[in-house]
């Protein structure tokens, strides 16, 4: 075996004492059997520094072009393969066997391939060597053939598919702002899905100068990031929409990108009639819930109308059923003591007084009566001078004003949007009221302010008199339908001014309210919109 070979170093010579050594010498020098024998060279300080050639095989001679280089260094010999004794020298340290392939020239300057394996052998390096330049021409021929065959699989691939594929480069300017790109290839659909013809090689805006911005951004983003992206994006100029993945082409950082696309635009025409329908089913649906909100609103208004002209309807039962029957049974009894004593003309005389009286009194019920139930009935609004309804007020109770020694001080009122013939009633109602429940001389003040309630305008106006007043309990039931705190014995009345006050108020949209103290006069507090 060639491990057990006893070698002069120094001459590279075997020694030829016996027939096995001839045999192995024989074996060595085969001439496919390309081995060289190298011995470490080292300095004072034992370090390896060099190699020596000790033994070359005549198959290895030939690489040298037959020149035996046997006891020379390897730096002498291949000076431009200097880097391959330190990983020699690590052989030697470390024992590991160290195999490579490389592309190097041979001695005459040719660029060849070498498989080689250098193994350490007592303190001696054994190089085994191969030229594999054939063997790598044809797996290079072998790679381009496979190459060739995936190109053309792809290139079929990509012919034959229903989505536009292409390749582009894009291009920057100096500052790296993308601005264009130039189409390099592309398949049969891509000009079937977006109407470019002839585009190879050619640049999109000289095929479109008009090409939207955001095109180039987002392939100059794929150049620099290197990552891919899929999208959708609408291409406004042909009108279109387009369902788009594209990618780096290569590893290598350049500026080519390969887009596959594929044109949407049905769908997205599609989508979007579904949802402009969807929009007017849900306005459609909306505006049907805001009728049926407005329904209800108007029913529950309905409903509280009804329940107040239920109430309404109740007090006149009871005005037929006591007030204005109170009177009529008056009347008849009265008669039938006419009947009785009318021989006694005083006393006749007397009755037929009470019988007036009744009779007044069952009259003015009645008038109170239609003019609360006929309220409804009127709604002509229009401008009207509040100025001039208080005067004409004030001059209907001229004679009660006078023998009353009554005093009546009012602001300049504005004009509002009003029933005048309501306005005149609400008025009346008022200032009967502070003449009549006064047991002294009357003071009646009409004063007026704006205020905003809800960001709408109102005015305010307030009626005030020194009159009798009445508890602040009974705030609310003053305007309730016939209702009286006082006898009629003590002051004349039907229970129905206040409530004809608060129904026309309500009419317009407005609020009444009353306080008072006993004895201290009342304050009657209105609030109208402008």
């Amino acid at each position: 075996m060639l491990y057990t070979i006893t070698m002069n170093t120094s001459t590279g010579h075997l020694p030829n004492n016996d027939t096995t050594q001839q045999l192995i010498k024989a074996v060595f020098d085969a001439p496919n059997n390309r081995t060289m024998v190298f011995t470490p060279v080292r300095n004072t300080e034992d370090k390896i520094i060099d190699f020596r050639f000790s033994l070359i095989s005549q198959a290895s001679l030939a690489f040298f072009g037959g020149q035996d280089y046997t006891g020379q260094l390897f730096s002498e010999v291949r000076p431009d393969q200097l880097q391959q004794i330190s990983d020699m020298a690590a052989v030697i340290e470390t024992g590991k066997t160290h195999s490579w392939e490389r592309l190097n020239k041979d001695v005459n300057g040719v660029p060849q391939w070498y498989s080689v394996s250098d193994a350490k052998v007592g303190e001696s390096i054994v190089r085994v060597w191969e030229n594999i330049t054939d063997r790598k021409i044809s797996e290079d021929s072998l790679t381009e053939i496979i190459a060739r065959k995936a190109e053309e699989k792809y290139l079929s691939l990509f012919n034959s598919i229903d989505q536009g594929f292409c390749i582009i480069e894009v291009i920057f300017d100096e500052t790296g702002h993308p601005y264009d790109y130039i189409f390099l290839d592309y398949n049969p659909a891509f000009e079937k899905q977006t109407g470019l013809k002839d585009a190879r090689g050619k640049r999109i805006k000289d095929l479109n100068p008009l090409q939207e911005q955001h095109w180039f951004d987002l392939y100059g983003d794929i150049v620099n990031t290197r990552q891919p992206k899929y999208f959708e994006q609408e291409a406004v100029l042909i009108d279109g929409w387009y369902e788009v993945s594209a990618f780096p082409l290569t590893k290598e950082k350049d500026n080519k990108v390969a887009v596959i696309f594929n044109d949407v635009s049905d769908r997205k025409k599609a989508e979007k009639k579904l949802n402009a329908f969807n929009a007017r089913l849900e306005a459609e649906v909306e505006e049907r819930t805001s009728q049926l909100n407005l329904a209800n609103i108007l029913l529950e208004e309905k409903n509280e109308e009804l329940e107040k002209n239920n109430k309404e309807l109740e007090s006149f039962n009871y005005v037929a059923s006591h007030d204005l029957q109170e009177p009529l049974r008056k009347i008849q009894t009265f008669l039938s003591m006419i009947t009785q004593r009318k021989d006694d003309p005083v006393a006749v005389q007397n009755y037929m007084a009470k019988i007036h009286s009744s009779a007044d009194r069952m009259s003015q019920l009645i008038q109170d009566v239609l003019t609360y139930s006929s309220l409804n009935s009127d709604n002509n609004f229009t401008q009207v001078d509040l100025n001039k309804v208080i005067d004409n007020v004030i001059s209907d109770f001229e004679l009660v004003i006078a023998e009353r020694n009554a005093t009546i001080n009012k602001d300049n009122l504005p004009a509002i949007s009003a029933i005048p013939l309501q306005m005149h009633q609400l008025f009346s109602n008022l200032i009967s009221n502070s003449l009549k429940y006064n047991n002294g001389l009357p003071i009646i003040a009409i004063s007026h302010k704006f205020i905003d309630i809800d960001n709408h305008k109102f005015i305010e106006i307030t009626f005030s008199d020194n009159g009798i007043g009445f508890d602040e309990q009974y705030s609310d039931q003053i305007f309730k339908l016939f209702h009286r705190l006082h006898t009629k014995s003590e002051f004349n009345g039907t229970g129905v001014g206040l409530s004809i006050c608060k129904k026309i108020v309500e009419q317009h949209h407005g609020t009444i309210s009353a306080t008072s103290v006993a004895g201290n006069g009342a304050t009657f507090i209105i609030q109208l919109p402008l």
